[in-house]
């Protein structure tokens, strides 16, 4: 009776379907093999995000062995990729003791200085080159900061002034003394890109009185020549003007020309600051 109830079990069990690879627990951390990042965290532009899955239902050779190959991509929140897909390889021999062990594939991902805010994907997979089989899975994490409106064409946008370096918000009365530092940020979007997403952008800056007489103006003030696997989406620019202390009182308009030298296309600013005394 025995004998009959072993022989049925492994009748039963060659005719069980093997399971499916699958890629399970994706974790984002901090830091490599940190805990998992809570749904209320978020990262900045500029940070290093640590991402690891792992895999089960994995094919073990008679000799213990392993082979799996992966792949990590990130997306922004339009679908554009940050980097180049990330390929990863583990090989192992497992033994006796590691039957219970599950194979952690790990990835590191530089999230570029200049990205804008929203929900960011990371799409992974996993694939056993012994049982040929597949698995694949996705999740997302959040990245905090400001963003820039895309225009159609070339644009300075959010032209503002500061009392110094270190401020975050803009002045609402630009107002200055004479002999004061005098701080400027804008961004400039709307440009075209070259080969490989390079950037080729740069900015003039003029000072007019109140009447319209010139009374400061450099070409080529900055130039932004640059380019990268991910296409910035806006270049960010900030300067500093010494006002003269002989300046007189009255309103004074700045002026920001930026030039586009792959789109060929010009753009224009201004806005308007006031020096009493």
């Amino acid at each position: 009776m025995l004998s009959l109830l072993l022989l049925l079990a492994a009748i039963l069990a060659q005719n069980l379907p093997a399971q499916n690879l699958s890629a399970v627990r994706p974790v984002i951390s901090q830091f490599e093999d940190g805990p998992a990042i809570e749904g209320s965290q978020a990262f900045q532009p500029g940070e290093l995000i640590f991402f690891s899955f792992q895999t089960e239902n994995f094919k073990t050779s008679p000799a213990g062995k392993i082979e799996l190959t992966g792949h990590v991509e990130v997306f922004d929140p339009k679908g554009v990729p940050l980097a180049t897909k990330d390929e990863i390889s583990l090989g192992a021999t497992l033994s006796e003791e590691d039957k219970t062990w599950k194979p952690k594939l790990r990835s590191q991902i530089q999230i570029p200085t200049l990205v804008p805010a929203g929900k960011y994907t990371i799409k992974f997979d996993v694939t056993d080159l012994q049982s040929k089989q597949s698995s694949k899975g996705e999740t997302t994490f959040t990245i905090r900061g400001r963003s820039v409106e895309h225009t159609a064409v070339l644009s300075v946008r959010n032209l503002a002034f500061y009392r110094t370096q270190e401020d975050e918000n803009a002045l609402l009365n630009a107002a200055y003394r004479p002999g004061d530092l005098l701080w400027v940020r804008f961004d400039i979007t709307g440009y075209k890109y070259g080969e490989q997403n390079s950037v080729d952008v740069a900015y003039d800056v003029a000072v007019y009185r109140g009447n319209g007489q010139s009374l400061f103006s450099q070409e080529d003030a900055a130039v932004e020549r640059s380019q990268a696997f991910y296409p910035q989406p806006w270049v960010q620019a900030e300067f500093n003007l010494t006002l003269q202390s002989t300046m007189s009182e009255g309103p004074y308009t700045l002026v920001i020309t930026a030039r586009d030298a792959t789109g060929k296309q010009t753009a224009t600013a201004q806005a308007e600051f006031r020096i009493s005394r």
